[in-house]
């Protein structure tokens, strides 16, 4: 390894925390990007990485395709891709994320399951395979993680919802080295979504790792007509504004995102969710 690839590790190996401290789940998605991830109340198709009870209201079978580029570092980019699949009153889904360079490698695949208990009440599951390397035999390592979730409907246009992700605290394992392995995050999500019309949406949510303080969320999302949406956001631990557009045509949907660090800068986003009939 040469010392421009030290370099480039250890400035990675640096901004890790900031990004992904707490984010071990792999939060995807244009729309909940643009609104801070205040989403663990919200039914899309990107529940599949944020609450997978929400995955309940995808009507016909939908792929998705995710990017995100953070702080305009390659080294820090990842992209994800999901299909979900309705059926018979129940909703199956399937995911892989991936993160980082040739030099530091995280991501993880895996399947959800999603299912309604009456009109008002949504459940879901999903197992994981979490995976991470680092470049010339310095250790890789991976293990399967749950995941789980819920949705209730108190009225209509108000939902509460909390989510659960890696609940055993499942580590990762097989690392090359004794003690060079470190345990997964266990993180707890709660919130709530209110829809004040059919054009303005409102998210609130806190997040919980259970070795850090908690985060607090909120965003707003305002349809614009048939076509356009327009998102915001903010977050704190630490403090993000969020902001992006959605844009509809056909069968096809294309979300733009973008997320600032007052300290790193920005990190765009794009997802596009192709619609099968």
């Amino acid at each position: 390894m040469n010392y421009y690839s030290v370099f480039c590790l250890s400035c990675t190996l640096l901004l890790l925390p900031l990004s992904l401290a707490g984010s071990d789940s792999f939060l995807s998605g244009g729309r909940a990007a643009a609104m801070a991830n205040a989403s663990v109340a919200i039914y899309d198709t990107w529940s599949v990485s944020h609450n997978q009870a929400g995955m309940m209201h995808t009507e016909n079978v939908t792929a998705a395709l995710y990017t995100e580029n953070r702080f305009l570092l390659p080294e820090l980019s990842r992209a994800s891709f999901a299909v979900i699949i309705p059926f018979s009153g129940s909703t199956l889904g399937v995911s892989f994320n991936g993160f980082g360079s040739s030099l530091y490698r995280e991501g993880k695949a895996g399947i959800a399951y999603a299912r309604s208990f009456g009109d008002k009440l949504s459940a879901g599951l999903q197992i994981s395979y979490h995976f991470a390397a680092l470049a010339d035999g310095y250790g890789q390592s991976g293990t399967a993680v749950a995941e789980l979730g819920i949705i209730y409907e108190l009225k209509p246009g108000l939902q509460i919802a909390s989510h659960v992700f890696n609940p055993t605290r499942a580590g990762r394992s097989g690392c090359a080295r004794p003690g060079s392995c470190t345990n997964i995050s266990t993180v707890i999500r709660t919130g709530l979504s209110y829809s004040f019309s059919d054009k303005v949406r409102l998210n609130l949510e806190t997040a919980k790792d259970i070795r850090f303080p908690p985060v607090f969320r909120a965003g707003v999302e305002y349809v614009a007509g048939e076509a356009f949406v327009f998102r915001t956001g903010v977050s704190t631990r630490p403090v993000q504004n969020a902001f992006g557009i959605g844009f509809r045509r056909g069968r096809l949907k294309i979300d733009l995102a973008a997320t600032y660090h007052y300290a790193l800068g920005y990190s765009p986003g794009v997802a596009m969710i192709y619609t099968l009939k």
